[in-house]
């Protein structure tokens, strides 16, 4: 098993840290599976909250935690050894560029954690409905 590295730490303008994190592992023969995670630590804070979440910090920070942590995985499959190298800093390059112009946005904390305590009370929703449910079997709630 091959732990996961981390190859590089980038400062966003909007004062996040991007950690790419180098996942790759050797499959079979000389055959290997690149894989790179792009990882965000988003604090939950006043700072970061939208302006219609701000009154319910309290419960937002509850609901989500200190930090949000956002990553996303760039894999590639049976790659011969020899390529694994030049693979590598492509995929460190497009994530990147993806860094600057989408998670370096003023607005991706605020609409990271919109959409994260939205899912929240979706789930705290259907979690009560179906509590309802198993209460009441036979019920048309």
């Amino acid at each position: 098993m091959h732990p996961e590295k981390l190859l590089s730490r980038h400062p966003l303008n909007n004062g996040l840290v991007l950690e790419l994190w180098d996942h790759s592992r050797p499959v079979a023969g000389d055959r290997w599976h690149p894989a790179l995670e792009a990882r965000l630590a988003v604090p939950v804070e006043a700072a970061n909250l939208p302006p219609a979440l701000a009154p319910a910090e309290a419960e937002v920070r509850a609901a989500l935690g200190p930090d949000l942590i956002f990553s996303q995985q760039d894999e590639r499959n049976f790659i011969a050894a020899p390529e694994v190298p030049r693979i590598k800093p492509e995929m460190a390059s497009r994530a990147l560029a993806l860094a600057h112009r989408y998670f370096g946005h003023p607005d991706f904390p605020r609409r990271l954690i919109a959409k994260k305590y939205a899912e929240y009370l979706h789930r705290r929703s259907w979690q009560a409905s179906q509590s309802r449910t198993e209460a009441h079997p036979g019920s048309d709630d």
